[in-house]
């Protein structure tokens, strides 16, 4: 009977060692293109630009109207990208952002955080689920990110609209300070 010769330790090492390489070079230009920040602005400038654009504006609430604030969704009908822009928010102090929250058939999401320019601008890109058709509502507030999906703080904009499931009420910030 005639044995297999087996691999040695070293090719066994040797092996492993081109393999692990190979995966930290695949993560590497991953990584890049997952953080470049060109392209999403790229991205973001594309959907903001294109005539397809679903565009829904995002009422303020009585203070979001006393401060100023005013903000739009906008999104193409097939993308994955949402991207929000606010004009006219105060600056914060602190930890203090303006989050936006969304709504859609899952539940509650915290879609992200953002600080203003100088002239009281911002913008959020969000592109993971939900998809931006099925967002029904919408609430933007001032408070400390800590990370909690629900909205919470000071609301300043809030929409409620689009393809609403049967039952669905808008968030009642003042049920919720309870």
């Amino acid at each position: 009977m005639i044995r297999a010769a087996r691999p040695s330790r070293t090719a066994l090492r040797l092996t492993a060692a081109v393999l692990v390489l190979a995966l930290l070079v695949f993560l590497g230009v991953r990584g890049r293109f997952a953080f470049d920040q060109a392209r999403h602005q790229r991205a973001a400038a594309a959907v903001l630009a294109s005539p397809d654009a679903v565009t829904r504006v995002l009422p303020p609430t009585p203070a979001g109207r006393a401060e100023g604030v005013s903000g739009t969704l906008r999104f193409l009908p097939r993308g994955k990208l949402s991207v929000f822009t606010f004009h006219g928010l105060p600056a914060t102090t602190g930890h203090e952002r303006y989050l936006v929250f969304l709504q859609n058939y899952g539940g509650w999401l915290l879609a992200g955080a953002a600080r203003p320019d100088a002239h009281g601008d911002a913008e959020i890109r969000f592109a993971a689920e939900p998809r931006p058709l099925t967002i029904y509502e919408v609430v933007v507030t001032r408070d400390v990110d800590d990370a909690t999906s629900l909205p919470h703080g000071f609301p300043l904009l809030h929409w409620f609209g689009g393809y609403v499931p049967r039952g669905a009420v808008p968030f009642d910030f003042a049920r919720q300070a309870r």
